[in-house]
């Protein structure tokens, strides 16, 4: 028996969350109201294991055991559940946005992707200037962080929300169950997303005569080929093991990064190296994108010298990989959540949502009237609002209600506009570090940091996105 415990400590929880995304995909496809609404199955399984776990009904416990050394209960350490669950969160995310950066792409860049991409960053950032302003103003007693939780929930998903809050929960000590309040808001967008996209999706459809479309069935109209590049491809060295390889190549060298900043530099810089020591611990999924690209750039200089290389990488299995990641992430995450923390923060996570959800609606009401074409407003907004509330297959999904064979261009916009918001977005990361270095420092500059940066560079956007749109 010992042996087992022993043995399987780890491993279970990957097992249960195995588990719980396959349950979840039955009740999903079984029960109406959750056929009706745009909701991942992912988070779904989540909230199953939540209800089902220790600290709410308590049926499966997730805190489990694991070897220390001995033969009995006594040589035995409960592996921390949160630990755990935050460690998974915490490779998973990295994981998935390195094998999505390593996709192969046809550099399509055009204005609209531009404005695409321009309009996710300026709701990212009022998004950051509510949830700061909300904290400061009602909230003052919490750390000023938990308000830059909002956008990254709400516009990046679960994963990072929860790699952040728990970055400042033990990097900067200023937020308690931060890790846990990054996973409950992600888990509150996607509700905003699913819930409130599928009521925008009827009552637009209705206003402009649309029909709407079954969304919630599972027949993929994309058909993929597989091809082997060589014999030796097939021998020895199959596509799919070629890219889980190429990842884990990349995230050791991240590893390293991370290893040469935490113990070999930071701590040169005192109690300022402590704030960043914290966040940078959260930006393991940054370096590993950076890391990515290089390597895409490495690999599209020796395919101009005429070398065949494309067998090194495979857009449709790294799009499984990342996917199978970011399933194991969201329930993972959701599986953060404590009583302690929903108790601690029910009131700061309503407040956000609410708030958060206007604003949201109008901002994007009004920029896409500015950028697109009005014969295709319904299919922008609704993709938009579902992908900067919940992800950008929340989005999708939306779309999908409306325009069912992706006819628009809309689709290939937000998944193009993603990658330059990207871009764009690198920079403000910078943001996330201000709040810890305001409590390390003493100086309210950084407080006042939170809100100029974003507003400055939300002007800056808007006024480039009506310039370029003059003519419309």
């Amino acid at each position: 028996m010992f042996d087992l415990v022993r043995n399987w400590g780890f491993v279970n929880y990957f097992i249960y969350i195995g588990l719980l995304l396959f349950v979840a995909k039955i009740i999903k496809e079984k029960v109406p109201f959750l056929n009706r609404v745009i909701i991942p199955t992912a988070l779904i399984a989540g909230f199953i294991g939540l209800i089902l776990a220790d600290g709410f009904l308590g049926i499966i416990p997730l805190n489990l055991y694991t070897e220390v050394d001995g033969d009995n209960l006594d040589g035995l350490v409960m592996l921390n559940r949160s630990g755990v669950l935050h460690d998974i969160v915490y490779h998973s995310l990295a994981i998935g946005f390195i094998a999505l950066s390593l996709k192969r792409s046809d550099n399509k860049t055009t204005k609209k992707i531009w404005s695409t991409g321009m309009i996710i960053v300026i709701i990212y950032l009022l998004q950051a200037i509510l949830g700061a302003g909300v904290v400061l103003l009602f909230f003052k007693d919490i750390f000023l962080g938990a308000g830059l939780l909002l956008p990254l929930g709400f516009g990046q998903g679960p994963g990072l929300a929860t790699s952040i809050g728990t970055g400042y929960a033990e990097g900067v000590g200023e937020l308690l169950e931060g890790g846990a309040l990054g996973a409950t808001i992600a888990s509150v967008g996607f509700l905003v997303g699913g819930i409130l996209g599928v009521i925008s999706l009827n009552y637009l459809a209705r206003k402009h005569n649309l029909n709407v479309n079954k969304f919630h069935s599972e027949k993929s109209n994309i058909k993929e080929t597989f091809e082997f590049e060589t014999i030796k491809e097939l021998r020895v060295f199959d596509a799919l093991t070629a890219q889980v390889v190429i990842i884990f190549v990349i995230y050791a060298a991240v590893y390293l990064t991370l290893v040469l900043l935490e113990i070999y530099i930071l701590p040169t810089m005192g109690d300022l190296g402590k704030t960043f020591s914290g966040v940078f611990h959260g930006f393991n999924f940054l370096i590993g994108i950076l890391y990515a690209l290089l390597f895409r750039k490495i690999l599209n200089f020796f395919e101009k010298k005429g070398k065949n290389i494309n067998f090194l990488t495979n857009n449709y299995i790294l799009s499984n990989i990342s996917s199978i990641a970011f399933n194991f992430l969201i329930t993972a995450a959701a599986l953060t959540i404590t009583i302690e923390a929903v108790k601690e923060y029910y009131l700061l996570v309503l407040v956000l949502a609410v708030v958060a959800s206007i604003f949201t609606y109008l901002m994007i009401h009004f920029l896409v009237k500015i950028a697109y074409d009005e014969k295709y407003y319904v299919e922008y907004f609704l993709g938009m609002f579902g992908m900067l509330t919940g992800t950008a297959s929340t989005g999708l999904a939306l779309l999908k209600g409306v325009d069912p064979e992706f006819n628009s261009p809309v689709a290939e916009e937000m998944v193009l506009g993603s990658g330059t918001a990207i871009v764009m977005a690198l920079p403000l990361f910078a943001l996330l570090m201000l709040p810890g270095l305001a409590i390390t420092t003493g100086l309210s500059i950084y407080v006042a940091l939170v809100f100029i940066i974003p507003v400055t560079y939300i002007l800056i956007l808007v006024g480039i996105l009506i310039f370029s749109n003059r003519k419309k």
